[in-house]
């Protein structure tokens, strides 16, 4: 090479050259920092993911914790809610071709529409269309009633055949991907693939999100094993060992315990389920819901380890689940027992004559002291085991408002006229207010007459009581002597009997532990007001010309409507629980005559335990009072007015042969007007009945009320009379509960 070849690099090449250098250095400094940290930062991380390539984690459900009454214990006398074992197989959610969960749920929302309609006609043709046929309806067994109900069913789907959207078949409405599925599950499982695409579609329709129990019972150990040993074979297919709710006392209280289901997408974001996967169970409803977190448990799992073919090599290891706490209830389960047995007695399967739906009724028992629930039922009921043997329209079927609505807590969520149970409130207002005091006496005569147009108010059955002082009222339940308190208290600043109303409970929510209670109704001004608000509202929305929220928009709420109110009528909407705990408000300790009323805060949680019985949480903290101003002198003159209803009064027959010198009952009956009478329709009116007794070891207030049993003294009284007979151990004997011949008037 000549001396012309050799060339000195420039300075910008050797820039150029040391730039290529650092860039180099650079990249090859990144790799070897992210090898270093791949193999010694995150290799166990890496190391434990290749073992769970390994592994098969199969989830072990774990049981939910018992529910007993106050004296059980788990899996003995008063057990209540209870688990039994069962190996449930599943197709799911994720495997189910998505155009199959369109496609099912569209089918399920037109089929939906088609049965309100087919319900709507069935109602219609079951309504009596001539005076015989009332008469004929009114007086026919419930047995009869349920053929005339199913020639209705029958001829209403027959008139709507047309709208009615063809059923789905796994032949043709199937996707090619779910039928490989139910094919390869059918030959398991030994059930056809119709059968299992009617499950997928039954469940879908219900539970869109959630995974398909394909088979629920009778599932062999052998058919679960060779599931958990050949996945590869059933993808999507999952076999789980599920503990499913038993109620060892069937419907007795059935509607306070709710239910038990997958949690849905929805409830996976909430804070309160943070960590549970989908297709775990909680609760839905009632107790299981307001104490899931103290029932559900803790799920374990099962690690399988298999190998590079995905075969079970036989190691496995097991972390496993924790059983959830038992919650112990308040409840009396021999009280409440009775209370059913009693109210199926009055009931029974009658068809309410306004309604023309199955009759019920409810009744509630409290401990006046702490606020303690003793006994809760609403009837009809429905043991709540079903609901995991049955279809979903069958399920629809036995719980809807034709068959009564079985699971609808009357106890908290109906809205009734309280009737004359509500003059305690009248007599306290009118005290208060100083409209009347202990000596006043009035209510004489069989009406009274208010008004321009000399509107008539009448006692009940006609009958003329004379005039009486408050005490007197109470006892004998004069309408006249409280429809003149309700009159006079209309022109009162600040509505005392709605104020009264109010501080006894009425239209606030008791605070029981429980969802979905109702707050009632008081009706004043203001109320007939944002009624028509929502009336207004309805019509805009709905474009329809009523929707008979009001019966007149712009109807003042007048002072008739007042004189209503004094004895319980009109538009009050009360609940049985909320009657319960204005009367415990009464309650004076032995020994004391109390200043003021107190109002306890109803609950059923009493505490909290281990499964083996350790007490974990007490609730007593929960417990408080309300107190409200009210003089002892007017307190005594009203429980002497109560005293005298079981005595002498409106339910003297109910409770003759009672031990009264014993266990003193305080009462009232009352008897709520359903229909209007005075436009011709007539029905069978709603019968209430509240007893107390202020024994010094075990106080209680009992409320029953039968929704078509006519005089409360004839229909809720003896209710009432029944689980009093229980509780204090009195003899059917000594104490036979039944009304007199006439049946009262209240």
């Amino acid at each position: 090479m000549s001396s012309r070849d050799r060339r000195t690099p420039t300075p910008q090449l050797a820039l150029r050259v040391a730039a290529f250098g650092i860039v180099a250095f650079g990249v090859f400094a990144v790799l070897f920092l992210r090898l270093w940290f791949l193999q010694i930062l995150q290799g166990d991380e890496y190391r434990a993911q290749a073992q769970e390539n390994r592994a098969r984690v199969v989830r072990i459900a774990a049981p939910r914790g018992t529910i007993v009454d106050r004296n059980g214990k788990a899996g003995g006398e008063g057990t209540l809610v209870d688990n039994k074992i069962s190996t449930v197989v599943s197709l799911s959610a994720d495997a189910i071709p998505p155009e199959d969960v369109s496609r099912i749920s569209e089918w399920g929302q037109q089929r939906s529409k088609w049965e309100a309609k087919v319900a709507d006609l069935v109602d219609q043709l079951m309504e009596p269309r001539t005076k015989a046929q009332r008469r004929r309806y009114s007086r026919e067994s419930a047995e009869a009633t349920d053929r005339r109900r199913a020639r209705a069913q029958r001829e209403a789907e027959a008139r709507l055949k047309d709208q009615r959207n063809p059923n789905l078949y796994v032949s043709k409405d199937a996707s090619p991907g779910l039928v490989r599925q139910l094919e390869n599950a059918s030959e398991l499982l030994k059930v056809s693939p119709k059968r299992l695409y009617q499950r997928v579609v039954a469940s879908i329709v219900q539970l869109p999100y959630a995974s398909v129990p394909l088979k629920t019972q009778n599932v062999p150990a052998a058919v679960r094993n060779y599931v958990l040993e050949n996945p590869a074979k059933f993808p999507g297919i999952t076999v789980t060992k599920e503990y499913l709710r038993q109620y060892p006392e069937k419907d007795v209280a059935a509607q306070i315990f709710g239910q038990v289901g997958q949690i849905s997408e929805d409830e996976l974001k909430e804070p309160k389920y943070r960590g549970l996967q989908q297709g775990q169970r909680i609760g839905k409803s009632g107790l299981e819901y307001e104490y899931d977190s103290y029932l559900r448990g803790q799920d374990g799992e099962q690690r399988i380890e298999v190998n590079a073919a995905n075969q079970p090599t036989g190691r496995v290891t097991e972390t496993p689940a924790k059983t959830g706490d038992r919650l112990r209830l308040t409840l009396d389960g021999r009280l409440t027992k009775v209370g059913q047995w009693a109210m199926r007695s009055q009931v029974g399967r009658r068809i309410d004559d306004k309604t023309n739906k199955r009759a019920g009724g409810a009744f509630v028992a409290l401990d006046p002291r702490n606020g303690d629930v003793l006994a809760m039922g609403s009837y009809p009921s429905l043991d709540p085991g079903v609901f995991e043997r049955i279809s979903p329209a069958k399920l629809k079927r036995l719980t809807s408002e034709r068959n009564g609505a079985p699971m609808f807590n009357r106890a908290i969520q109906s809205g009734y006229p309280a009737a004359s149970t509500f003059k305690l409130v009248t007599a306290a207002a009118g005290l208060a207010s100083g409209d009347i005091d202990l000596n006043t006496v009035q209510g004489a005569g069989v009406c009274v007459t208010y008004g321009a147009a000399q509107q008539k108010f009448c006692n009940a059955g006609m009958v003329d009581h004379g005039a009486q002082n408050v005490t007197d009222a109470l006892t004998v339940s004069s309408d006249t002597f409280f429809y003149e308190i309700g009159w006079d208290l209309f022109t009162y600043p600040n509505q005392p009997l709605q104020r009264w109303a109010r501080l006894f409970g009425f239209q606030h929510r008791t605070g029981i532990d429980l969802p979905n209670e109702n707050p009632g109704v008081v009706p004043d001004q203001a109320w007939r007001k944002s009624r028509d608000a929502a009336e207004e509202k309805c019509r805009r929305e709905e474009k329809r010309a009523s929707c008979g929220l009001v019966a007149a928009i712009g109807e003042p709420y007048q002072r008739g409507n007042n004189v209503n109110l004094a004895v319980g009528q009109g538009d009050l909407q009360i609940t049985p629980l909320q009657l319960a705990n204005a009367y415990a408000g009464l309650y004076d300790p032995p020994g004391e005559v109390r200043e003021n009323l107190h109002f306890p805060t109803p609950h059923l949680a009493q505490q909290v335990e281990t499964p083996d019985g350790v007490l974990l949480q007490s609730f007593e903290s929960r417990k408080g009072s309300r107190t409200v101003e009210f003089p002892t002198e007017f307190k005594q003159a009203i429980k002497k007015g109560l005293a005298g209803v079981t005595t002498a009064g409106t339910a003297a027959d109910v409770f003759r042969g009672w031990d009264q010198s014993a266990y003193p009952v305080m009462g009232k009956t009352g008897t709520a007007e359903r229909c209007d009478k005075s436009t011709g329709t007539a029905c069978r009116d709603q019968g209430w009945f509240v007893g107390m007794v202020e024994d010094p070891e075990r106080p209680i207030v009992v409320v029953a009320t039968v929704e078509d049993g006519g005089f409360g003294s004839a229909s809720a009284a003896p209710v009432v009379c029944k689980m009093l007979r229980t509780w204090y151990d009195q003899s059917a004997a000594q104490a036979p509960c039944q009304p007199g011949a006439s049946g009262g008037v209240d």
